[in-house]
């Protein structure tokens, strides 16, 4: 597949067939993610990969949360923060349940690179979502891992990391439709 053409087929999946991902592909999407562009070639990130009931106790972390969330906005108490993320909350954890692959991108923590770490960060992830269409495999960039993030990287004992984002990988059971994106007129102009 041309290059382009992974591009412009990349999409946002939100359901997955149970069909099992094979080892050699998770290692092509890491290894594509290793090859990402890295502010002063640090390379500051990992990778954990979950399967089955390691990536269910990052749905279960994120369901204590959700519950924890509505409970607020059900009472009296106000919540504290403007934007309380249940919707979102909830297709996450059920995209978690459902891809046989979770990919928790985490950065080695160093608070003197925190912006360029995070730069890089989706530089890599951005890599493995468009290696997984190029392999004929579906992808969903998660960010509501980060309302959990101290949560998840205790339960697995990666306490000098910071949890990133999440992506998860799997074949597609649905055919996302093409979201409209803004012309090159409306984000371009030449100085």
């Amino acid at each position: 597949m041309e290059f382009l053409d992974v591009m412009n087929a990349r999409r946002s999946t939100r359901e997955f067939s149970k069909e099992e991902i094979k080892t050699e592909e998770i290692v092509k999407l890491i290894e594509s993610a290793r090859l990402a562009p890295t502010a002063a070639n640090r390379q500051n990130w990992f990778f954990l990969i979950l399967k089955e009931d390691k990536k269910d106790k990052v749905a279960n972390i994120m369901q204590k949360h959700l519950d924890k969330e509505r409970k607020i906005q059900n009472s009296e108490v106000q919540p504290t923060k403007k934007y309380t993320p249940t919707s979102s909350l909830m297709g996450s954890i059920r995209v978690i349940k459902e891809a046989p692959i979770l990919i928790l991108a985490l950065r080695r923590n160093d608070k003197n690179w925190f912006e360029a770490d995070y730069l890089s960060m989706g530089a890599a992830i951005e890599n493995i979502c468009l290696t997984a269409t190029s392999l004929g495999l579906a992808s969903l960039w998660l960010r509501d891992v980060i309302y959990v993030r101290n949560k998840i990287v205790k339960e697995f004992s990666l306490e000098k990391m910071d949890l990133v984002s999440a992506i998860a990988i799997g074949v597609s059971s649905e055919f996302p439709y093409e979201r409209k994106k803004k012309s090159l007129e409306e984000i371009m102009k030449w100085g």
